[in-house]
């Protein structure tokens, strides 16, 4: 069945079947170096009936998100003739991205040391398992690329410092949360501009490789049938993994699936799974190091994250004990909770943690959301709200405030290292119930600095190109935060620049 046209630039993409599509390639000179034939698919399949229809374009972009937005706008503007592949209706495009913060990481400056000092905190946050030329390419890049954006139009508020590390971040305008949004809508309208083609409900299903091993398409399924989408080169963008409980199970670890998806709950892995199937080599892929998670309200998974009031508190589980160094942050806190029973903890603190800044900002940000902390005049009755033992509770508290010296509660079980208060003043207080929630996935396709996919020997994938969370090797158990971001716009504006060579 031939696939219905839509409005929009979409009407620009040809039709051929494979023999048209080759005269196309000889009669115009525009087409022929893309797609030396046969042509076949690089998974084991069996398919049945006719010939899928054939759209023809120089750059194919899968995903819909920052990387993939860029990677658009890098190609457009060069002249390519580009589409971009999203498998969910218009209204929720975007992915992880849209519901993103808002933050981007960079050096603090654009000398040297700015950038040397920005290598290593990424490196130390990823305890020296990160790819260091990788993230290199990021220190490089990611300031001249924002002033990019800002050249198309787009804005962003004044740096940030982020103490206690050596960058800042540029949030996308007008702030937090707000941005994200407004920006990817402002660099669809400015691709579509530019000739770009925006194909929705169209989940790409299988990379398509020619007799040279070159990559030269997608096969994508949408609602009437599937279609072959030719070119000279694909940018796998698509995102993480993180909607895909068998992958979760299989790379992160038993129980992994059974957490809850922050950001958008379609991102499942589907170019990790293409690209592996072509012969690339995924990285950083295995076990809890893999995966960014924090402890959030089941009410509220993406925005419901107490992290700011988090090295204050004490995180208790169903059992009515800690089980976590709380100062070392929300990361390391949520991968604690997902070896708790029932995967369910608590966030306890009382009156005098509430008054802090950070706590006024935390029960603030809840306020907004709807969202009621916990709330008791004594110990026992705090332990019945969050159904744990009140005799374990008791004790629990009691052995860690007499262990806090100096802010510091090193005899305590487990230690804690830093912010140590003593939860003695009532009204006492807890966030519950919190469950680990995934952001992202840490691992994915291994690129050379081109963001050209490899095979396991180093070898290139010919014409294949990834970008942000698609992409392996940047971290390993955190991130410094608004390091996503800058990822997905530095690979996305050089695997669209360099898709375009073929």
């Amino acid at each position: 069945m031939e696939r219905k046209k839509k409005n929009t630039v979409e009407e620009k993409g040809v039709k051929l079947n494979r023999r048209g599509f080759l005269k196309y390639g000889i009669g115009t000179g525009t087409i022929l170096a893309v797609a030396p034939f046969p042509l076949r698919r690089v998974e084991a399949a069996t398919f049945v009936g006719p010939e899928p229809s054939v759209e023809n374009y120089d750059v194919i972009v899968v995903g819909h998100g920052m990387a993939a937005m860029t990677a658009a706008l890098a190609a457009v503007e060069r002249g390519a003739k580009v589409a971009v592949l999203e498998k969910q209706r218009k209204s929720l495009y975007g992915g992880n991205s849209r519901v993103s913060g808002g933050g981007f990481c960079t050096p603090q400056n654009n000398s040297d040391k700015a950038k040397e000092l920005f290598v290593n905190d990424f490196m130390k946050k990823s305890r020296y398992r990160a790819d260091k030329r990788m993230t290199e390419s990021l220190a490089e890049n990611v300031l001249k690329d924002i002033e990019w954006l800002i050249g198309h139009g787009f804005e962003f508020l004044d740096p940030e410092p982020t103490p206690p590390y050596n960058v800042n971040v540029r949030v996308a305008a007008p702030g937090w949360y707000r941005g994200m949004p407004r920006l990817l809508e402002g660099m669809l309208k400015k691709c579509k501009e530019k000739g770009m083609a925006a194909y929705y409900d169209t989940k790409a299903r299988e990379l398509l490789v020619d007799s040279s091993a070159s990559i030269v398409g997608v096969r994508a399924e949408t609602k009437d049938g599937f279609v072959d989408f030719h070119a000279g080169a694909v940018v796998l963008a698509a995102g993480g993994f993180g909607g895909n409980e068998q992958m979760l199970e299989n790379w992160v670890g038993p129980g992994a699936g059974e957490s809850m998806v922050r950001g958008a709950r379609w991102v499942t892995g589907d170019g990790h799974r293409m690209a592996e199937a072509a012969g690339a080599v995924l990285v950083k892929m295995a076990g809890i190091d893999g995966i960014h998670v924090g402890a959030v309200h089941v009410k509220n998974p993406a925005a419901g994250n107490p992290f700011r009031i988090l090295p204050y508190c004490i995180g208790i589980n169903k059992n009515g004990k800690r089980y976590v160094d709380e100062s070392l942050g929300y990361v390391a806190h949520g991968k604690a909770a997902m070896s708790q029973p029932d995967m369910e903890v608590a966030l306890v603190f009382d009156q005098q943690i509430a008054d802090m800044p950070a706590g006024k900002a935390v029960l603030e940000q809840f306020e907004g959301l709807k969202i009621e902390p916990i709330k008791a005049n004594t110990l026992a009755e705090l332990a019945s709200k969050i159904e744990a033992p009140a005799d374990t509770l008791a004790d629990t508290i009691k052995q860690f405030n007499t262990a806090v010296s100096g802010k510091k509660a090193l005899d305590a079980d487990p230690p804690k290292t830093d912010l140590a208060f003593k939860i003695e003043k009532p009204p006492y207080f807890a966030f519950y119930p919190l469950k680990p929630g995934i952001t992202l996935t840490f691992g994915g396709i291994k690129v050379d600095l081109n963001r050209r996919a490899l095979q396991a020997d180093g070898q290139l994938i010919k014409g294949l190109y990834a970008a942000g969370e698609c992409v392996g090797g940047y971290f390993v158990d955190d991130y410094v935060g608004g390091g996503s971001l800058c990822r997905c716009l530095v690979d996305g504006r050089i695997a669209g620049e360099n898709a375009t060579k073929g």
